[in-house]
């Protein structure tokens, strides 16, 4: 995802009411590509488990971690490494109340420590495909593109913020492509008739 676009400026602020689950796992991250859950294993931190991991806020290119420590973990502690967090959000264009879940892969950029927390920026690298066949992931290149959901779910959040939720959306929005076709060409029809 380019670097430029508008969406990598605006982070959403999010807590446990926006967070409905949180793990994390650290992979080294050559061995990337297809990961059977047996060969994951445990979380290394989980969301209501020492060190409570958080997730502080969230970009369609990335996010900040924070987690309970006495001290600075180093950047270069995760040279190598690939964060995998695991998390499900409150989707907020969901009457039902469904929740959209995510597996991604991040790589760390920046860390700080505050009070009694590590801060780590973590910057989007993979995203967690389900196998459809098997209890496994594929991690997916999604360092250019980033990950369509999560996109998605940081423009709605972001209109809601701003209180633009019950607007039209202004832009192209594939979920509504053929109506947006329709409502293209009307004024198109009507000041060109065809013959």
């Amino acid at each position: 995802m380019d670097d430029n676009d508008y969406r990598v400026t605006f982070r959403i602020e999010v807590d446990e009411t926006i967070v409905l689950e949180l793990a994390v796992w650290l992979r080294r991250a050559n061995q990337l590509g297809r990961v059977h859950l047996r060969d994951l294993g445990d979380p290394k931190m989980a969301q209501g488990r020492p060190p409570f991991p958080r997730i502080e806020d969230i970009s369609s290119t990335g996010m900040c971690l924070s987690f309970k420590s006495s001290q600075l973990v180093e950047v270069e502690k995760f040279a190598g490494v690939a964060v995998l967090v695991y998390f499900k959000l409150v989707d907020p264009t969901d009457m039902m109340g469904d929740p959209l879940s995510f597996m991604a892969g991040f790589e760390v950029k920046h860390a700080q420590h505050h009070g009694d927390r590590t801060f780590l920026g973590l910057k989007l690298r993979w995203d967690g495909v389900p196998d459809q066949n098997d209890k496994a992931l594929y991690f997916a290149d999604a360092a250019k593109y980033g990950i369509a959901d999560l996109t998605k779910w940081c423009d709605e959040m972001n209109r809601k913020v701003c209180g633009m939720e019950h607007m039209p959306p202004q832009g192209l929005r594939l979920d509504r492509l053929l109506r947006e076709v329709e409502a293209a060409r009307k004024p198109l029809g009507q000041a060109c008739p065809t013959r």
